[in-house]
């Protein structure tokens, strides 16, 4: 019995890496033949919308394999001082895009553009969001 659930473990972890395979061809793929037709100012939304779900569900896909793994993470403090966190200053941009606030101040939105310039905010966030849930 416990040869057949170390075999299961192994094969979901194949299967992760195959996953994984195509994400990053995917991943590729979007920014080789899509992303870069979106950075126009007539698609400035759908860029910033693009720029936040794609490294953020990429995060959410690499947490798999701790859930998998047994990882025994569920801690609070994990969730509010990282993924929480994280999460929002990486949904800012999107949201700066989609609705101009003119009161935010200058060196906050100076702050976001400049930790969000490479999706590292987004995809931190959907790397812990699954191992912090509680």
């Amino acid at each position: 019995m416990n040869k057949n659930r170390n075999n299961g473990t192994w094969l979901m972890k194949i299967v992760w890496l195959a996953g994984l395979v195509l994400v990053i061809f995917g991943h590729n793929y979007l920014a080789q033949t899509i992303l870069w037709r979106l950075s126009t100012p007539n698609n400035r939304l759908l860029l910033a919308w693009v720029q936040f779900l794609l490294p953020f569900v990429t995060g959410i896909y690499l947490s798999l394999i701790f859930l998998w793994s047994q990882f025994k993470a569920r801690d609070a403090s994990l969730f509010y001082l990282i993924a929480l966190p994280t999460f929002i200053l990486a949904i800012f941009a999107p949201l700066m895009v989609t609705f101009p606030i003119p009161l935010l101040p200058h060196p906050f939105i100076w702050l976001v553009e400049v930790l969000n310039q490479e999706g590292y905010l987004a995809l931190v966030a959907g790397l812990t969001f699954l191992p912090s849930r509680h």
